[in-house]
Parts: structure tokens; sequence; C-alpha cells
């Protein structure tokens, strides 16, 4: 009986329970609709765009008028832009045209910004439209569905020049045809290069694509634009890492006929392997980099490959003890040394051109070691300073004052904690 009694008291107890729940989901259910549906003056989405972008107004001050103000084109919304576009509506950027041909595969959630099983065979630029309404629907986003070729990479741009082109394009050709029209006519385009077969997140840089190395397909870039006499003027996202990772072979059934399995003419069919981290770090530094540049606060680029650890510790060590030798305090630090060495582009101040190796000196003996009393020679021009026998002429003094500019601005820059 007491068993009966009490299998039928945990029955009720369950099904109230049960209902309460229900009823509680149903509630929770109307609130968020309820939400969705609620319109907002223009004043209300003002107050609320101002809390959601505080951390960046905090951050860039007057100048995210700049960046809400911005038009940027992403050309490419996969795995690199799919989160570029992410980045830049969470940073308020107001207007956005995403470009694009492909449609979401279940392969590409490894990497994907924003697409969930739900998105598998929709357009990617499609997927779009509600994200960036429920993110902020003060954005102006406009989607096109479609592939870029030489003979219609302008009709992209017959509202005007963007603000900021982003390319996010994994085909060489799309890629060439884009960054052609941008340089020759002065659009503004920062471009991404590999992110497949790479793991090492301390290898990614930002350079002019002149300067890029150890990135196949930074230097197919470099080739084919050299055909056509550009070889400089917009940067890259790259990374230097060596990878013995390589394209996937060929499934059999491709083997005998594989321009059949091309979604595009040319376009590539062996499959990259792709870590799914590496894609978003490409993109938020193409990202960042963009932002910061329309604001007006573009970092300073600098090449891992600039920067060698034991030479500065040897200069630094050089200095202290010119500093010990003439009695007076040494106030910098190596990461001075390396404002200096990018200050001068690794050029003696003697000669005004690049050498090998260059010397940190001290330039007036009398005075503190500090980032402005020092200055990069060549070996033998540093010899003669050091012997007092190097006269500096005004050319030379003005040049000087130019890097000491240079340096105090980047000084500046740098978070004192």
């Amino acid at each position: 009986m007491d068993l009966k009694r009490s299998f039928l008291s945990g029955f009720i107890g369950g099904a109230s329970l049960a209902f309460l729940g229900l009823k509680l989901h149903q509630y929770m259910k109307q609130q968020k609709s309820h939400v969705q549906k609620k319109n907002y003056s223009s004043e209300d989405e003002e107050q609320l765009l101002q809390e959601q972008l505080v951390r960046n107004i905090q951050f860039f001050g007057e100048s995210q008028t700049k960046i809400e103000n911005a038009h940027i084109m992403v050309f490419g919304v996969g795995g690199v832009g799919s989160h570029v576009v992410s980045a830049i509506s969470r940073s308020g950027v107001k207007r956005i045209t995403i470009i694009d041909f492909d449609r979401v595969t279940l392969s590409s959630l490894n990497r994907h910004a924003i697409a969930t099983r739900k998105d598998v065979g929709k357009s990617k630029v499609e997927i779009f439209s509600d994200f960036i309404a429920q993110l902020n629907p003060t954005i102006k986003l406009t989607t096109v569905e479609s592939y870029i070729t030489p003979e219609n990479v302008a009709s992209f741009f017959l509202e005007g020049k963007p603000d900021y082109v982003i390319d996010c394009i994994d085909n060489i050709d799309a890629k060439i045809a884009l960054i052609t029209h941008c340089v020759q006519n002065q659009i503004k385009i920062i471009v991404c290069c590999g992110a497949g077969m790479k793991c090492d997140p301390t290898r990614l840089q930002i350079r002019d694509i002149s300067e890029s190395q150890n990135d196949d397909l930074a230097r197919a870039i470099r080739m084919r634009l050299k055909k056509i006499d550009i070889r400089t003027g917009f940067n890259v996202v790259y990374s230097t890492e060596d990878t013995d990772r390589q394209l996937l072979p060929l499934q059999e059934h491709q083997k005998h006929d594989p321009d059949k399995y091309r979604v595009m003419p040319n376009y590539r069919l062996r499959i990259v392997p792709v870590f799914g981290c590496m894609p978003a770090l490409f993109a938020y530094s193409l990202a960042a980099y963009v932002l910061c540049d329309i604001a007006g606060c573009a970092p300073t680029t600098l090449c891992q490959n600039d920067i060698k650890m034991p030479y500065f510790i040897q200069q630094i060590q050089l200095l202290a003890q010119q500093a010990k030798k003439n009695k007076v305090d040494l106030n910098l630090d190596i990461e001075d040394l390396v404002v200096i060495y990018k200050a001068y582009n690794g050029q003696c101040l003697v000669k005004n051109k690049k050498a090998r190796p260059l010397e940190f000196i001290q330039f007036i003996k009398e005075q503190d070691i500090t980032p402005n009393n020092v200055i990069l020679l060549s070996t033998d021009e540093a010899k003669k300073h050091k012997e007092g026998k190097n006269i500096y002429t005004q050319i030379m003094l003005d040049r000087k004052q130019q890097y000491d500019q240079l340096i105090q601005e980047n000084l500046g820059k740098r978070i004192v904690i």
C-alpha cells in the first residue's frame, strides 16, 4: 500500500514538474518572440548601439565614426572571409558588401564563423542576412552571389570606390583580377594568402606584397602581377611557417577526367588540409589592420625576419658598455632598439642606404643613451664615429631629426603598464 501511495505521489509530482516546465518554456518562447518583434525608435537604437560599441569607442575615440561610416567590400566569405565579416560588423562598420559564388558544405563547418548544419547547401552570402540583422540592424548589407573574373570585376564597383577591399578568395585567377583592378584604380586592398596547411599562429605577418616570403600563394601572386608591372602597393597577410603538409591527391574517380569535377574552370580540385583555427587568425589579422587603418592608426608592420633577438641583445650590451665608459645612464631597452631599427629602415645614417651589419651608436657621448641619442651606422662608419672622425652634414642631421620624430611617434604607441 505504501509502495502504491509512494508511486502515485511520485507520478503526480513528476507530472506537475513537467507541466510547469512546459509552461516556463512557452513563456520564455513568447518573451523571446516579443523581444525579436519589438520595434525600437531611432533614439533607442542609437542608445543600444552606443552601449554595444562602447569598448570600440573607448579604444578608437572619435575615429570610431570613421569606422562606422566606412564601406568595406569582402570578396570570399568562406573560412577566412566569414570571420572578417563577423569582425568588422561587430566593430560597427555600417556598410558591408560581400561577394561569393559558393555554397556552405559540411566540411567547411570546422572553420566558418557563423554557418551551422542547417546552413549546409545554402549560399554563403545568403546566410549572413539574418546574422547581420540580429547583430546590428543598422548595417546596410549588400550580398552578391557571383564569381569574379577579369571580365566582370569592374561591375562590382559601379557604385563607386569602397573605403577598403578585403580579398579572401582562394582562387588565383580571381585574386589576380581583383588585385589588378584595385591597384589600377587606386582602391585600397589587403590580400589574404594561404591559411591552409599551416598551424603556427606566431608566424603570421602583414607586409607589402614585395616583401612577402615563404608563402606559395604570395609567390604566385608576385609572379603573375610582375607580368603586368605590378610589384608593390598593397599589403598581404601570410605565414612564414614551413610545412610538410601537401594537397590531398585526387580521388580515383576524378583522375581520368579532372575538369569534370571542378566547381569552375581552372578552379583548384585537389583539397587543401585546413586546421580550423588558422583561417580565423588570418581573418582577424586582416580585419584588425583594416579597421585601424581606417581609424588612422594602422600598426607599423614588422617582419619576423627583421627581428633577430640575439642581434638586439648584443647591441643592448654594447650600448651598456658605451654608457658605462662615458658615465651616463642607459635609458632604453630591446623593444626601443626594434623601434629605432624600423624607423631607420635598416639604413646607415651617413650612407643613407641599407647596410649589414649595422651598429647602434651613442650619438652624443656626454648625454644619456635614450632612443633619440642613438643612431644606426654601418661598421666602418661606426668605427669613424668612435674615433671622432665623422663629420655630420646638415643633411645628415635633418635626416636624423626625421628618424627621431618617427621613433617618438612609434614609442608613443607602446602600452606602458
